[in-house]
């Protein structure tokens, strides 16, 4: 009897732990058939979602390793067609959108589509305070003497617009983006000296030197941006403050994606360094901040308007620097890189830069306007290089390349599909070529060709970007000679790889442990 007792427990605990694993089972298969296979057919207007098994959490974790990675395998599932597709995340559905056509559309739609829901999460990943997110959006009205000052605010802008409109009317051209121009090109000049590379030196020999590429470009213009924004302020308060900031970039992605602080970020420490700093200076009365650049004078005067917390003014000047700092250090790496393994490049750009020194004086108006060679390499770079990744907030519903897209959701237009598009570049789009900037004047204009986003967020410091590269460019050309260094083989090492194993948030990396050693002599 208890043999039997025994057994009929065995067999029904058997039974229902069957249940158990079978149901939950079940339910996933029909789950995954409704959702990518029935539903898709029941709706083709809608776009086609990248299957994933997991509810809930979807491609997050895919997402967080290789966006790139990820959107090339949407692109195949979708058949390469480069029609809208979705990704979802743990909190939210991304359309993906890589059609030429259809991003021009995107910036077009300024009434379904919304770039400040994105920019609010920004800001709140930043560090801003509660408190301050509500105030940044008050629009002012007649009330609100103090936020509609003649001086700061005539046209009665909420926080954000009003910061926006400053940063942008510091780097349109005239003479704001001329005085900040000036500073970078007087620290570039200051930088780019034989006795003051010793942190970019791998060896020595006899008069010539071997230099890390990367080292050098990371540290100058960082270092060339940070006085032109603050001066030596900065500096002065945190003597490592350029190494924190390069830091900071490295790992800024984890503050973009909010990931939560328990799991020891690598951004964590640089962070908190360059707040540190930030939240002193912000507090410096304004004849102590003498150096510091005209849209961060404005941008503290309208927080002070607005009565914004200290807290959150250090945060927005941590991503103005951040900004300022996220792409001309790669971008210039890319494009000297490039250069020195083409010895009839090297030759034609040296041509080129030379012929902007007239009597001993960079002419950087010169320059930027007379260098076709350098600027088919600095647009090929952008092209090959890019990985920003531009989002919208979906207001209303809307239609994108036939396909509806429902609000609340996001869209993201990854540059790097655009311009990977054999359809717009050729069978050779993954090929770096600059020559495909001489033969067609034109392509820098081409819908596919989006280095800079485009609508109410095209970066307005393109042209100070531009100047800024190209002046490093002509200075190094102009004081040393230089050279790619052999391998031990006496062949050029493998041109470096960019970095996918990180979310790209504009240019790439080069690949953890890659670089381009240079050889170099003092002329």
């Amino acid at each position: 009897m208890l043999v039997q007792l025994v057994s009929s427990a065995l067999a029904w605990a058997c039974h229902t732990s069957l249940i158990f694993f079978v149901l939950p089972i079940s339910f996933l298969l029909v789950w995954r058939l409704w959702k990518f296979t029935v539903r898709p057919w029941l709706r083709p207007h809608e776009p086609k979602e990248i299957p994933y098994w997991i509810p809930f959490l979807g491609h997050t974790v895919g997402f967080l390793r290789s966006s790139d990675k990820l959107i090339e395998y949407g692109l195949k599932y979708t058949g390469n067609n480069h029609e809208v597709f979705g990704v979802q995340t743990v909190d939210r559905k991304l359309y993906i959108v890589t059609d030429p056509q259809d991003v021009s559309a995107v910036f077009r739609d300024t009434a379904s589509l919304g770039f400040d829901g994105y920019l609010n999460e920004l800001l709140i990943s930043f560090g801003f305070t509660k408190e301050a997110i509500k105030k940044i959006w008050h629009k002012p009205s007649d009330d609100d003497e103090k936020m509609i000052s003649e001086t700061i605010n005539p046209e009665r802008m909420n926080f954000i617009h009003l910061a926006e409109d400053i940063f942008k009317r510091q780097l349109l051209s005239g003479e704001k983006m001329d005085r900040i121009r000036n500073d970078i090109m007087s620290t570039l000049h200051q930088s780019i000296q034989w006795r003051q590379l010793d942190f970019c030196i791998k060896s020595s020999n006899g008069n010539g030197r071997q230099i890390s590429l990367y080292s050098l470009c990371r540290f100058t213009m960082v270092e060339a941006a940070t006085r032109s924004l603050f001066g030596s302020h900065l500096h002065n308060l945190d003597p490592d403050i350029v190494e924190n900031m390069l830091s900071f970039g490295d790992h800024a992605w984890q503050v973009i994606f909010r990931l939560p602080t328990f799991l020891n970020l690598d951004v964590t420490a640089p962070r908190k360094k360059l707040m540190d700093a930030l939240r002193v200076f912000v507090q410096l009365p304004e004849s102590q901040r003498s150096e510091q650049a005209w849209a961060i004078k404005n941008v503290l005067d309208a927080s002070d308007s607005f009565d914004i917390d200290f807290e959150s003014r250090a945060s927005v000047l941590l991503l103005m620097y951040w900004a300022a700092n996220a792409n001309e250090h790669n971008i210039a790496f890319w494009v000297i890189a490039h250069i020195l393994y083409d010895e009839n490049l090297l030759e034609l750009v040296k041509k080129e830069t030379e012929a902007a020194w007239p009597n001993g004086t960079l002419d950087i108006n010169y320059l930027a306007a007379n260098c076709p060679h350098l600027e088919a390499a600095f647009n090929e770079a952008l092209r090959c290089y890019g990985g920003a990744v531009i989002s919208r907030k979906v207001l209303r519903k809307t239609i994108i390349g036939n396909k509806e897209l429902q609000p609340g959701h996001a869209i993201i237009m990854p540059s790097r599909q655009l311009h990977m598009n054999e359809s717009a570049w050729g069978y050779d789009a993954r090929e770096f070529d600059h020559t495909r900037f001489l033969k067609n004047r034109s392509l820098d204009r081409h819908p596919a060709f989006r280095p800079f986003g485009g609508g109410v967020t095209y970066c307005p410091g393109r042209v100070l970007a531009k100047q800024q590269v190209y002046g490093m460019v002509a200075i190094l050309f102009r004081r040393f000679d230089m050279k790619l260094a052999m391998g031990g083989n006496g062949m050029k090492p493998q041109f470096p790889r960019l970095d996918d194993t990180t979310p790209r948030l504009g240019i790439a990396d080069p690949a953890k442990g890659m670089d381009v050693l240079v050889d170099m002599w003092e002329k």
